[in-house]
């Protein structure tokens, strides 16, 4: 298998710096390794307004923050959804990330490998994390991040994973296309090794111009 054309989602903790690290860790193991890879704080909005979203000087990103909100729940979900072939899922920490529960839930609702990694000691029951979120695996949980390239690669090996098929209304494939359109504005940023602010908040005021064209509640259309 090539698996330079596996892309796979990296999911988890993200709002201090050792989980920041933590997450960059895994996704150079797998890039490493040849894969491709969505990094959240890297790769996503949470990029560009991660470092404004937890500060004293800041109570609602200049009013922003429910469409930014909006926005990055689309640009994952379409990830998770429509682009990646799985889903790595970091469950470090005293109790695990909620979002990557939502992306890891999601993914197993399309049929997508779902990997947990976890080297940490802490968990609610008796050493092990709630039995519903575990369930959501189907393959060994790992504790060697060194290992988890070649369990992909094995998981992968001569495995299509398609694109669920997606009704063609309803929230869902709203957010899907939110996403879609997002991600098409923020590729040409991908390969830029270093952006200006005036270059991110140029392309964050394009991520509002189209937040503006699909309604985030059901009393906006």
């Amino acid at each position: 298998m090539n698996s330079s054309k596996k892309c796979i989602y990296c999911s988890g903790p993200l709002f201090c710096p050792e989980e920041l690290a933590g997450m960059s860790a895994i996704a150079r193991v797998l890039e490493q390794a040849g894969f491709s890879v969505f990094l959240p704080q890297r790769d996503g909005l949470e990029a560009y307004i991660l470092k404004y979203i937890n500060t004293p000087l800041n109570t609602n990103l200049l009013n922003i923050r429910s469409q930014i909100d909006h926005a990055i729940f689309a640009l994952d979900i379409f990830q998770v959804v429509e682009r990646c072939q799985a889903i790595v899922v970091n469950l470090n920490g005293r109790v695990p990330d909620e979002g990557a529960i939502v992306e890891a839930s999601i993914a197993y609702s399309c049929n997508k490998p779902v990997l947990f990694y976890k080297n940490d000691c802490r968990a609610p029951f008796s050493g092990r994390d709630n039995s519903m979120l575990l369930g959501l695996s189907q393959y060994k949980l790992m504790s060697d991040i060194h290992a988890i390239p070649s369990t992909l690669n094995k998981i992968l090996k001569n495995k299509t994973i398609h694109s669920p098929e997606i009704i063609s209304s309803g929230y869902l494939s709203t957010t899907l296309k939110f996403g879609s359109k997002i991600w098409a504005l923020m590729k040409p940023f991908q390969k830029m090794s270093q952006k200006t602010s005036l270059q991110m908040d140029s392309m964050i005021k394009d991520v509002l111009a189209i937040c503006r064209s699909f309604p985030q509640h059901l009393d906006e259309n």
